[in-house]
């Protein structure tokens, strides 16, 4: 996703496997120049630890997001 359409309070998907191991969803807190800050909303419970660990916060990379449809499951 370009990091132009991107607006902070927006709320996406993404999957980062260096930090979490699966999908999750998080809505847009910070825009920095090729990434943003989310706070993580909803995550496999399988990365709870991992989350726990990032306080809920994780900055990813603008182009590794999209936008998160409330009928896309691949996120929980």
């Amino acid at each position: 996703m370009k990091i132009a359409t991107i607006k902070i309070g927006d709320k996406l998907q993404g999957k980062v496997q260096e930090d979490l191991e699966h999908p999750f969803t998080g809505t847009v807190e910070k825009i920095y120049s090729n990434s943003v800050l989310l706070t993580i909303d909803d995550y496999d419970p399988r990365d709870e630890d991992n989350v726990a660990e990032l306080n809920h916060k994780i900055v990813v990379k603008a182009q590794s997001l999209k936008k998160f449809k409330k009928n896309d499951t691949s996120a929980k």
